[in-house]
């Protein structure tokens, strides 16, 4: 009897224990498999070799974007693209995955608007290299003197804040000059053949209106805006592949070096492509510093343009600037 009672006990065991592992097999065959993204087999990144971005001039030169991502089996493209909000367009469409020389109004406006970005490394910062430029003829003094007139710009970048932020400093508000929107690289041209009294130029446009003897530099950046532009990659990309966008840094960090370390070569070099004279570039070099470093004052820099742009109404009321510069700084890659 007890012999028969001990069996009795051992098949019902063995029978809650089968029904147990069927039961977590099928909750496991309920759950969603976690999706393992794919591996990386090619890279998209954009760039602009102005106004002097030294690591994308010595990118395109010594290709070691292309060499360095060989050798990790990722094929590497360059894309040239200048305009903030056509680098902005391209990750959107994930027809590039990094953006470099993003200016930082660009991509707080971008992030605000719902455009998931991510700043991963810094780029550069060049207050010294932007300035109002206004026609010689016009015997402009101060901004003051170009109320009512027209300014070209490109709107929706850094060099809108710039504006605003130098007619504030003037007593003057937007509306007291006439806007219109243009790329600095039109802007350039159209200063020159009188069609506009004023730009907002970066370097080397702005060296090369001034020494035609056609414009004037009224006030440069510095003091009121950082000048700061950023490594931008979408999210969703640098959240797969963190690996990648780490290379990425560190390959634009060796541009950066190659050029300390081999100044006269860059200067003939950045000259071919920027169509300036060696000597030129050399002059124009320090205005610009180049480092991917991000730090707590760049994050409190951000934050304080971010209330700026809500102030002036480019951001909504509702955004709250503090966490979207959060949300946008990601300095897990560095």
């Amino acid at each position: 009897m007890l012999k028969r009672k001990t069996s009795f006990i051992y098949l019902l065991c063995l029978l809650l224990l089968l029904l147990g592992t069927q039961g977590c097999s099928a909750a496991k065959q309920g759950q969603p498999e976690e999706k393992k993204p794919q591996a990386l087999t090619q890279l998209n990144a954009s760039y602009s070799t102005r106004p002097i971005n030294v690591p994308a001039i010595v990118a395109l030169d010594q290709h070691n974007f292309e060499k360095g991502f060989q050798g990790e089996g990722i094929a590497f493209k360059w894309t040239e693209i200048a305009a903030g909000p056509a680098q902005l367009e391209a990750l959107a469409s994930k027809s590039i995955d990094i953006s470099t020389s993003m200016n930082y109004v660009s991509a707080l406006l971008a992030k605000a608007n719902g455009n998931d970005i991510k700043v991963v490394a810094g780029y550069s910062q060049f207050p010294k290299g932007i300035a109002i430029v206004a026609q010689t003829e016009l015997n402009v003094k101060t901004l003051a003197d170009l109320k009512g007139k027209k300014i070209a710009l490109q709107k929706g970048t850094m060099l809108h804040e710039f504006l605003i932020k130098a007619l504030e400093k003037e007593n003057l508000s937007p509306g007291d000059v006439e806007m219109v929107a243009m790329e600095s690289v039109d802007a350039a041209p159209a200063l020159m053949g009188g069609q506009i009294d004023a730009a907002i130029l970066p370097e080397p446009l702005l060296m090369k209106v001034v020494s035609s003897g056609k414009g004037t530099l009224v006030l440069n950046a510095e003091g009121l805006i950082t000048g700061q532009t950023f490594i931008v990659a979408r999210a969703d990309f640098a959240l797969e592949h963190p690996e990648a966008v780490k290379s990425f840094i560190q390959l634009h960090e060796e541009s950066i070096h190659w050029a300390e370390q081999n100044k006269e070569q860059f200067y003939s070099v950045a000259g071919e492509q920027l169509k300036l004279e060696p000597k030129a570039v050399e002059a124009l070099y320090p205005k610009f510093i180049f480092s991917t470093e991000i730090n707590s004052e760049m994050i409190h820099e951000l934050k304080l343009s971010a209330q700026f742009l809500q102030e002036n109404g480019f951001i909504k009321p509702t955004v709250n600037t503090d966490q979207l510069v959060e949300d946008l700084v990601d300095m897990s890659f560095l």
